[in-house]
């Protein structure tokens, strides 16, 4: 009876070696595609209408995705009202939906993040003796953190384009 579980044993690990040297090897890399969730997506867009598909047979099979003009309007509304922070996406991709003043994007920007972490500080006094809340009050740090931190990029925006403009004016 022991012969027969190490036998079977030694079978299971030489079928292991052999399929995993197999996935090794596999000259399409179907093994790394079926992995990583990241292949699935532009499939979805193609689906979708937003992305266009078109298979490269040189060398290893591959694929060259172009935004469609549903793509590009699509893309162009999300950038238009954003449900992340409209801040950050205005200030690093702004020329691709329409010209934003970024001193003028700071100084609207700083006091919804200046409000939002006045809120988590109110809403940290509510929490901090109340051990049965402690990731609640975990969370609002961190939410005060966030906010300062969008407040030093936000006037680090502001006193970047305000000399700027100093510069400008004096040059004129």
């Amino acid at each position: 009876m022991l012969t027969i579980i190490l036998i079977l044993v030694i079978v299971v690990i030489l079928a292991s070696l052999i399929v995993a040297a197999l996935r090794r090897h596999d000259s399409n890399n179907y093994f790394d595609q079926d992995r990583q969730p990241f292949y699935a997506e532009p499939d979805e867009l193609v689906d979708c209408g937003l992305l266009y598909s078109q298979k490269d047979y040189e060398g290893k099979e591959s694929h060259t995705y172009t935004v469609t003009p549903a793509g590009e309007a699509g893309l162009r509304a999300w950038l238009r009202e954003p449900t992340n922070d409209p801040g950050f996406l205005m200030r690093n991709y702004a020329g691709i939906v329409e010209r934003h003043d970024p001193l003028e994007v700071a100084r609207s920007r700083r006091p919804i993040h200046a409000a939002r972490k006045a809120e988590y500080e109110r809403l940290e006094q509510l929490l901090v003796n109340r051990p049965e809340w402690r990731y609640a009050l975990a969370a609002s740090r961190l939410g005060i953190r966030f906010e300062r931190a969008c407040l030093t990029f936000w006037n680090d925006v502001a006193n970047e384009h305000s000399a700027e403009r100093r510069d400008q004016s004096e040059a004129e």
